[in-house]
């Protein structure tokens, strides 16, 4: 037993500064996630709008292909920032260049109306934008492991950022001025920069060589297989959503006030759900809880296709938020079951990458040439047919058995 006082004061003060420096370094992960997604809730569901201005002269086409080129270009660019952060150690030093890149280039858009010239932009900006999740996901999941924080609770910022974002620029914007939304984004990643500068590395993140499995052996798994096709069937609408409701609203002669609060109210029905995902998965079930939700995601394009009264957008954007909060967890959960431990790291990051990634490029690209040839919407009927059909393979890969 130590007596000595000195030491027992030095202790306490240690102890101290350690629980300042651990909350000052939270304190700075959420900020970091809220001005990341503050940058994207500002400029993903106002991005086809603002291209949709008669001045740009663009096609229905040429704007699907705009807003499609992002996340295509993600599915090959985010494994590259992945592997040059395991190599080198440093994620934080590859964020912040990422960070700081995007940033400014966001305001590149502005600089012209040229078709080629702002798919070329789209390119350029989404080498650095798509680095911005995975390496912030690599340093906060280092950073909670160590310091025994909850990872929970520094990613709802990022859901908060979302939804002030769409909120904010949608009263803005009423009145027109769309070019707003690049100055927002590029401001939120600046300071997200300056903001990361704060944050200390708490070490290189490498992966084992149990997770380094091939390819081949997880795309033998029939029930993988038939929920990665799902999956992709059902999320691809549901991210496409994001860039296309916005015009939908637009089209129905309501304001782009009226589609941020819209968006607001979706992400913040998100956070609820998210957190009673696991009881109901652990009572029902994953593949009852997941056919449901996505027969209700289905119900919902079919009731916007319908043209409701557009009181029930309300409605209908809380039933967005209610589908996403409960459909990511669980779809994830169900992901690390479909395969052994040593393929689950593997497993999860092709499911992410197809479904967010390509599935979303995909029906971003098809919304377009749908809108050109037919109307706005025929597009949610297209995305009910889809989530109807990805519901059906949900239920037939939880009864195979491998």
């Amino acid at each position: 037993m130590v007596d000595d006082p000195r030491i027992v004061k030095m202790g306490g003060l240690l102890l101290e500064r350690k629980f300042r420096v651990k909350n000052r370094q939270t304190y700075h992960f959420q900020a970091l996630y809220f001005f990341i997604f503050f940058g994207q809730g500002a400029l993903i569901p106002y991005l086809a709008l603002y291209f949709s201005n008669d001045a740009f002269g663009l096609s229905a086409s040429e704007i699907g292909t705009i807003v499609a080129i992002g996340p295509i270009l993600s599915i090959f660019l985010q494994p590259v920032w992945g592997i040059a952060a395991d190599r080198l150690g440093k994620p934080k030093r590859l964020l912040l260049v990422a960070m700081l890149a995007a940033g400014v280039f966001t305001l590149s858009y502005l600089l012209t109306s040229a078709y080629l010239l702002l798919l070329l932009i789209s390119c350029v900006w989404a080498l650095f934008q798509c680095a911005h999740i995975p390496l912030v996901d690599t340093l906060a999941i280092e950073y909670t492991r160590k310091r025994k924080v909850d990872y929970g609770a520094l990613r709802l910022f990022g859901s908060a950022g979302f939804a002030l974002a769409v909120f904010v620029l949608g009263q803005i914007t009423e009145g027109g001025g769309l070019g707003l939304i690049f100055y927002a984004t590029g401001a939120a990643w600046v300071l997200g920069f300056l903001v990361l500068i704060g944050i200390e590395e708490t070490g290189s993140v490498h992966v084992s060589h149990q997770q380094q499995v091939p390819l081949t052996q997880l795309f033998s798994n029939r029930r993988f297989l038939l929920f990665l096709a799902g999956g992709s069937l059902i999320f691809g609408p549901i991210f496409a959503n994001n860039y296309y409701f916005g015009s939908y609203v637009t089209i129905r002669g309501e304001t782009t006030a009226l589609v941020g609060t819209l968006f607001f109210v979706a992400v913040l029905c998100e956070i609820p759900f998210m957190r009673i995902a696991s009881r109901l998965l652990l009572r029902f079930g994953a593949i009852p809880v997941l056919v449901f939700v996505s027969l209700l995601s289905a119900a919902r394009t079919a009731m916007i296709a319908l043209e409701l009264p557009i009181v029930m957008l309300w409605l209908l954007s809380a039933m967005q938020g209610m589908i996403v909060g409960l459909l990511i967890p669980v779809a994830l959960d169900y992901v690390r079951s479909l395969v052994p431990q040593t393929m689950v790291a593997t497993a999860v990051s092709t499911y992410m990458a197809t479904t967010t990634g390509l599935a979303t490029a995909l029906f971003n690209l098809m919304s377009g040439f749908v809108l050109e040839e037919s109307t706005i919407y025929t597009v949610f009927w297209v995305y009910t047919s889809s989530s109807i059909l990805g519901a059906i393979l949900y239920g037939i890969s939880g009864r195979i058995k491998e």
